[in-house]
């Protein structure tokens, strides 16, 4: 059951936010605009436990090219320069990404589009990252927003289990624009959770829930950080289990 090795925020982009240095508590539109050409370097880590003991750890250094910039859609590109991880069970940890290229699409509210080109990813590599993609845990309002504000956003995801099965995670988010002090814009999110589908041979059905902040610099035309963690309340062929994933991701200067 590699649940924790693909629901990851690790997501996975550069990000902006319009405006400079707006005052506090005035009204500002938050919208993705990055340079095409501009770089990002960040390192992610996560943490699964099920029933309180930690299953699965991963540390990814990943570096993130912009290569264009449309109105509809912006491309980037995801190297990663290093992974590495822990598995309490065979499998859990994922396959191992080091070396491997990617890239991805997002509209100007940073939701994305999924994978455009897989790049050197194996096919469970692709899979794994593709589900990642469709879980950040992120997306940027409509329209002008004050501190205090918030917006919400939906989110399906189609995981993949062991065994060959497949997880599908519907998610209900709300965002709230907690403050912007300078070139900083801090959002909180909270979320709620709904996940069926078959692993190992099993039917696994869970309702759960997600919180977590996300920094943006504006100066810096991209994410500061964003950290989440989901919680799940599972039901494994009919025997209740919990599950826990904490994903943190930073820029590194």
């Amino acid at each position: 059951m590699r649940i924790g090795a693909t629901v990851r925020s690790t997501a996975v982009a550069a990000v902006a936010v319009l405006c400079a240095a707006p005052v506090c508590g005035q009204a500002t539109t938050l919208r993705l605009m990055p340079a095409e050409g501009q770089v990002s370097r960040y390192v992610i880590e996560a943490e699964t436990s099920v029933a309180g003991s930690v299953m699965s750890t991963q540390k990814i250094y990943r570096t993130e090219t912009v290569t264009s910039v449309a109105a509809d859609v912006i491309e980037i590109q995801a190297v990663v320069d290093s992974s590495s991880s822990t598995e309490a069970v065979p499998g859990m940890g994922g396959p191992d990404l080091s070396g491997m290229s990617y890239s991805f699409g997002v509209d100007a509210r940073y939701r994305v589009s999924g994978l455009t080109d897989a790049g050197t990813l194996s096919p469970e590599a692709e899979a794994g990252v593709g589900a990642m993609l469709g879980s950040s845990f992120f997306e940027l309002p409509e329209g002008e927003v004050s501190p205090g504000d918030s917006w919400s956003g939906q989110v399906t995801t189609e995981i993949p289990a062991a065994g060959g099965g497949t997880l599908t995670t519907e998610t209900e988010m709300t965002y709230t624009l907690v403050s912007v002090d300078g070139d900083i814009a801090e959002i909180s999110l909270e979320g709620t959770l709904t996940m069926s589908g078959n692993a190992g041979g099993m039917q696994m059905d869970g309702t759960g829930g997600v919180s977590g902040t996300a920094v943006f610099d504006a100066g810096q035309s991209r994410l500061h950080s964003h950290e989440s963690v989901m919680t799940v309340d599972l039901s494994v062929g009919g025997m209740p289990m919990s599950m826990q994933t904490s994903t943190t991701r930073g820029i590194i200067p």
